[in-house]
């Protein structure tokens, strides 16, 4: 956009931004409704114009102006509201709806993993939602307490089933059933399975779009192996798809770490998780990988003939990520002004705004429409905002949902032949680009890797500088409470740890995550941070975003059937096999 075209834009941005400052915190939303809030928890976007003030719909126009760092709860939640990424309307508890903007997003980040899913030759399937409850107890010995958190369906129309199914809370039990069909000999190996679907637990604390829900939108891959070395080499090839998909698209990073043996998934041997470190200092678990070996093999009877004419079990591995990656692409590249959304995932790349002076310029419209159809052509996913608003309302609406590049033209930009373009990201000044059909979409790209690049190299900044080595307990407690990472000497990361890491609870409200099976331990004669015994680890303890164990997250479908009148406990695995209920 020309200087000429801006005066009248500068005009309305100026206004904007002067309403959003004066307006308080809990001012109405637009159209009114609702009660005031803290904050505006009740009440619409904080900052905008009061409800009542002026007849000029553009007067009345809510604006974004939350504090991330100053708030980062409350940020998340207006955002992903006034962003259009979900809605929680939805009259039941923990069960939002997916908008078709946020929806976008995350369906994106599905589809880049299937992508490399397949070039792993890991097979699309899909797995039935119902679950018999006999499935269940083959696993019982694997977990405790999973009931509590399983949707049952009781009746089919008006008439009680004889058998009760469980909504899957996971597919470990659907999956290796159907492993044990598949399975005979050593040529139906390797077997390599993902699915995109939902799982659903009765959650019964506060849930929390994207990161603690009733409905749990992921994809988990599950594979067998004839060899233990196979299944291992199967979880390093999956961790570099999950690179590619979080660091090279998502543009951010996170520890990894293996899981202590008193928070590791039940039925594995080992588990290796990414904690991302979010914007308010907590870690979320973005990604869950696990070694099962032969454990729910053994289980589910899953073996095969070898060469050798002999029968063996097979290794095993699981993985899988949630909308908790959504959730933290979302939260690590905003800021006060909204989202700022990674071009590879973003539903629109470009948004174009015509500057119009007067109602009857059609020119400038209709370039603005060229361009897009152009960029449209060349794969650019773009969307012209003709809409009878404010340009300045426009910028304002665009930037909250966090668009990477916007691409302005007024007569001045038609009459000179270029465009104006604006970075999401404020990475570079306002500029020009020719309007050359031959060039413009090659710079328009190089633009938006450019976002690209400049959003993953300042959310790997903000992790580097998120971790802090302590080796005093007062610089632990210190660390956690303003938002760190705190890496630890550590005796062990055995069952006999396990006290030490409930000190460590009582010491900060945080906990140990885990260790990077990768780091060299602490030089020789470091003493543990807890026990002042020899440390072997460099351990990592942080706040949870959620009460996020594995245990929680990603644990093993199993559930044990309540016990009979008289009976204190399951005697054996015989004993629990004969035991069948009726809803």
């Amino acid at each position: 956009m020309a200087d000429g075209d801006a005066k009248q834009v500068v005009e309305e941005v100026k206004q904007a931004e002067k309403a959003a400052e004066a307006a308080p915190a809990e001012g109405k939303k637009e159209g009114g409704g609702g009660k005031k809030g803290k904050k505006g928890k009740k009440g619409g976007a904080p900052g905008g114009a009061k409800k009542g003030e002026g007849k000029n719909k553009a007067e009345e126009k809510v604006t974004f102006s939350v504090k991330k760092n100053e708030d980062f709860n409350e940020w998340f939640e207006q955002i992903i509201r006034f962003a259009g990424i979900m809605d929680k309307r939805y009259p039941v508890k923990g069960m939002p709806v997916f908008n078709p903007y946020g929806f976008a997003v995350h369906n994106r980040l599905m589809n880049i993993l299937e992508a490399e899913w397949e070039k792993l030759s890991i097979e699309k399937a899909q797995f039935p939602l119902l679950i018999p409850r006999e499935f269940f107890e083959l696993e019982g010995e694997f977990a405790k307490g999973f009931e509590e958190e399983v949707f049952w369906v009781t009746h089919g129309g008006l008439k009680e089933l004889d058998v009760q199914l469980a909504m899957r809370p996971t597919s470990e039990t659907p999956m290796y059933y159907m492993f044990s069909q598949w399975i005979r000999s050593y040529r139906d190996l390797p077997l390599k399975v993902h699915q995109t679907c939902s799982v659903f637990r009765h959650e019964t604390k506060q849930t929390r779009p994207l990161i603690r829900a009733r409905e749990i939108h992921w994809n988990e891959a599950h594979t067998c192996y004839s060899t233990e070395e196979g299944a291992i080499q199967d979880l390093t090839d999956a961790w570099k798809a999950y690179d590619y998909l979080i660091k090279d698209c998502a543009c951010f990073t996170g520890l990894i770490l293996r899981r202590p043996k008193w928070d590791k998934f039940p039925g594995a041997e080992y588990t290796d998780v990414m904690d991302t470190i979010m914007p308010s200092g907590r870690v979320l678990q973005t990604v869950g990988a696990h070694y099962l070996g032969q454990k729910f093999a053994k289980s589910f009877d899953i073996k095969f003939l070898n060469d050798k004419k002999e029968h063996e079990f097979v290794y095993m591995t699981c993985y899988g990520v949630s909308t908790r990656l959504t959730a933290a692409t979302l939260s690590i590249h905003g800021d006060d002004k909204g989202l700022i959304i990674p071009p590879r995932l973003a539903r629109f790349q470009v948004i174009i705004v015509p500057i119009v002076m007067k109602k009857s310029d059609k020119s400038t419209i209709e370039k603005a429409h060229e361009i897009g159809a152009l960029l449209l052509k060349h794969g650019i996913r773009s969307k012209v905002d003709d809409s009878n608003q404010r340009p300045g309302e426009k910028f304002y609406h665009w930037e909250m949902k966090g668009v990477p590049l916007r691409v302005e033209i007024g007569p001045r930009d038609l009459k000179n032949g270029v465009v104006t373009v604006v970075a999401r990201d404020g990475g570079v000044e306002k500029h020009t680009l020719d309007f050359n059909e031959d060039t413009l979409p090659g710079a328009v790209a190089e633009e938006l890797e450019a976002v690209q690049d400049r959003l993953r190299a300042t959310a790997f900044a903000f992790h580097e500088s998120r971790v802090k080595t302590c080796m005093e307990k007062e610089e632990l407690i210190d660390a956690v409470a303003n938002g760190f990472v705190a890496r630890i000497p550590f005796h062990s990361m055995d069952e006999d740890g396990e006290a030490s890491d409930k000190l460590v609870h009582e010491w900060t409200m945080g906990e140990v995550r885990g260790h990077d099976a990768k780091e060299a331990p602490p030089p020789e004669g470091t003493k543990c941070i807890v026990t002042q015994k020899e440390a072997k680890y460099w351990a990592y303890g942080a706040n949870a975003t959620e009460a996020s164990s594995l245990r929680a997250e990603q644990r093993v479908c199993s559930l044990v059937p309540p016990l009979p009148p008289g009976l204190k406990t399951w005697e054996n695995k015989e004993t629990l096999f004969a035991s069948r209920y009726k809803s």
